[in-house]
């Protein structure tokens, strides 16, 4: 009874000093009776559960009011109005600042060139002079339509008309099945060389097979992607033929075609990686692909017969080739099929590379079969290897998009200035080798009787061609290169000849 007593007078005085400190608590349980007054020494049975169970009400709120202190507010989401229309707002008010958009970009290579002919070649050839000049200076504008709609317009200023329509697109990006899909002036998907940028060729010109059978830029439309994992790329596209440099061959340059006898042409290509290293981004790699291109000759007013003409000049020109009638008559032909007639002609090619970090490897075979208009069809062919090796350990970068090497990025620059004076570094250093060859010979091509062009024409044979050089990239947008290249000649006319060229370019971009 005694125990019972203390036990209670115990709860009642902890039951009180509880009460006063969770004041506010305790009224709001208006439901429960008041606390019996703390000046009475015993509390009753009823009395003591009713304070027991206010006791354990009280700390069960005190812990809800703990922990909704500690929780964050949470707001309402997308299925409030207001917050709603905001987000429209904002997306508008983005969208009407962002586009379009436009980045100005360009380059310039200027090059310079000295020949050595044996009397052989000289006789054949004639006597090829020795030049200095702008091989390439283009400005170019790219940027955004929209978020999904990219652009190009790019002109070169040292060739052909001066200026000349270069790559002159635009595409809409992110389409279902599609992906990426282009209309206007641009390189079509065919080889490696070709869709190689420029920019970031390791030779002073793609090589001869490239300009013996590559359609290259021409107007039409094509569709292009990559796979999620950028082991793949494949595109395919449909374009005019062309013929309005006598031959459906090369650049268009005026971006301009006409005839109403055929002349479309489809060309596609796919690439795979078959090991890619990305923390390195393709600093270790191992690349195959191949293309095909069916192409429909085609006739105009100044050219009735639809026909195929094939022409190769050596890794090095400065302005346009002899016999164009554009600018400066520099490198002439030393190959030329002369005109066939021909109602159309398949071109397919199969590509290997591989990079190893510093060392770097790219070949291609090429070959192209016309079929002639009253006579046999005709093949021709050709194939490069081309390597190179940097010096001071970086690599090229690789572009999946398209399946190709792409920038070289020193890992120090030449020359700069710091905030203790002027730093000197080596830049990358890289050397490079390349042996092409090209077969334009055929004992059953049969050239249409026209009047007679640049010396000699036709001019059907073969020819190989080794480059060795070194390229020094004092930073990431200049670089000076300098190689020799010997050309050997085997004419059907002529027989056999030899050609050097000491070649040099200084070429920068912004």
């Amino acid at each position: 009874m005694l125990t019972r007593l203390i036990g209670r007078k115990t709860l009642a005085a902890c039951a009180g000093l509880l009460a006063l400190s969770m004041s506010s608590a305790a009224r709001a349980q208006d439901d429960v009776a008041p606390l019996p007054s703390l000046a009475s020494p015993e509390i009753g049975s009823s009395a003591y559960d009713v304070l027991l169970d206010r006791l354990q009400a009280t700390e069960a709120r005190v812990r809800q009011l703990e922990e909704e202190k500690q929780s964050p507010v949470v707001w309402p989401t997308g299925d409030d109005e207001i917050i709603k229309r905001l987000t429209r707002v904002e997306q508008t008010v983005k969208s009407e600042k962002k586009f379009p958009t436009a980045r100005l970009t360009g380059f310039a290579h200027l090059d310079g060139g000295w020949h050595n002919q044996d009397l052989v070649n000289r006789a054949n050839l004639g006597d090829i002079q020795d030049g200095l000049g702008f091989r390439r200076a283009r400005l170019q504008a790219v940027g955004n339509l929209t978020d999904d709609v990219k652009y190009s317009v790019e002109m070169d200023f040292a060739t052909a008309g001066r200026p000349s329509f270069m790559d002159v697109w635009a595409e809409q990006t992110n389409l279902p099945l599609l992906g990426n899909l282009r209309i206007g002036h641009f390189r079509q998907a065919t080889t490696m060389d070709a869709l190689t940028s420029v920019r970031q060729l390791e030779f002073l010109e793609r090589s001869t097979p490239f300009q013996a059978f590559d359609p290259f830029r021409r107007l039409g439309i094509m569709a292009y992607d990559k796979s999620d994992d950028g082991m793949w790329s494949w595109a395919y596209s449909g374009y005019k033929t062309g013929a309005f440099n006598n031959a459906p061959l090369g650049d268009t340059r005026f971006a301009t075609d006409y005839g109403d006898n055929g002349g479309y042409s489809f060309a596609t290509r796919l690439t795979h990686l078959l090991y890619y290293d990305k923390c390195t981004d393709g600093g270790y790699l191992l690349h195959i692909g191949g293309h095909y291109n069916y192409s429909r000759t085609t006739a105009s007013l100044n050219n009735p017969v639809p026909f195929y003409q094939s022409t190769v000049i050596p890794e090095f020109f400065i302005g346009d080739p002899a016999g164009g009638g554009l600018t400066a008559n520099d490198e002439p032909a030393f190959l030329n099929t002369g005109r066939l007639a021909a109602r159309d002609f398949h071109f397919f090619g199969f590509q290997l590379a591989a990079q190893d970090g510093p060392a770097h490897i790219q070949a291609e075979y090429m070959g192209t079969s016309v079929n002639q208009i009253g006579n046999r069809a005709v093949y021709y062919d050709g194939a490069y290897v081309q390597a190179g090796y940097f010096l001071t350990g970086e690599h090229r970068t690789y572009n999946q998009m398209f399946g190709v090497f792409d920038k070289v990025t020193p890992h120090e620059n030449f020359f700069g200035s710091g905030r203790r004076g002027h730093l000197c570094g080596l830049g990358a250093w890289e050397v490079t080798g390349r042996w092409s060859y090209v077969n334009l010979q055929d004992s059953d091509a049969v050239a249409i009787a026209v009047a007679a062009g640049p010396p000699p024409t036709p001019n059907a044979g073969r020819m190989h061609e080794t480059t060795v050089g070194v390229n020094w990239y004092w930073n990431p947008n200049t670089k000076l290169q300098l190689c020799w290249m010997h050309c050997f000649l085997d004419t059907v006319n002529f027989g056999d000849s030899d050609c050097d060229i000491f070649a040099g370019r200084f070429a920068f971009e912004f």
